[in-house]
C-alpha cells in the first residue's frame, strides 16, 4: 500500500481550517439552542432543527454524488419518414 503523505499533510490542514471556521460560524447558544452565526446577522435555532438541518444537508450532499439511475425505456422502433 502507498500512501502520499503530502497529499494527506494538505488534506489534514484542510480539514482543521475547516472545522476553524465552524467553530466561529456555529456556538452553544441559551439552554436548548444554537447560535449561527452569518455575514450580517446572528440566527438562533433549537438544537432538533440545527441537527436536521446538518442530517438533511448530509443527505442532499450524498444524494447529489451518486449516478442517476438511467429509467428503462422501451426501444423505439424505426419509423418511416414519409419521404420517397
Amino acid at each position: 500500500m502507498e500512501i502520499d503523505l503530502e497529499r494527506a499533510r494538505r488534506v489534514l490542514m484542510q480539514l482543521g481550517s475547516a472545522l476553524e471556521e465552524a467553530r466561529r460560524v456555529i456556538a452553544p447558544g441559551p439552554e436548548g439552542s444554537v447560535r449561527v452565526k452569518t455575514d450580517d446577522k446572528i440566527v438562533e435555532l433549537p438544537v432538533s432543527w440545527a441537527v436536521a438541518g446538518a442530517v438533511a444537508f448530509a443527505v442532499a450532499a450524498l444524494l447529489s454524488s451518486m449516478p442517476i439511475p438511467s429509467v428503462r425505456r422501451r426501444p423505439r422502433e424505426e419509423e418511416p419518414l414519409g419521404i420517397g
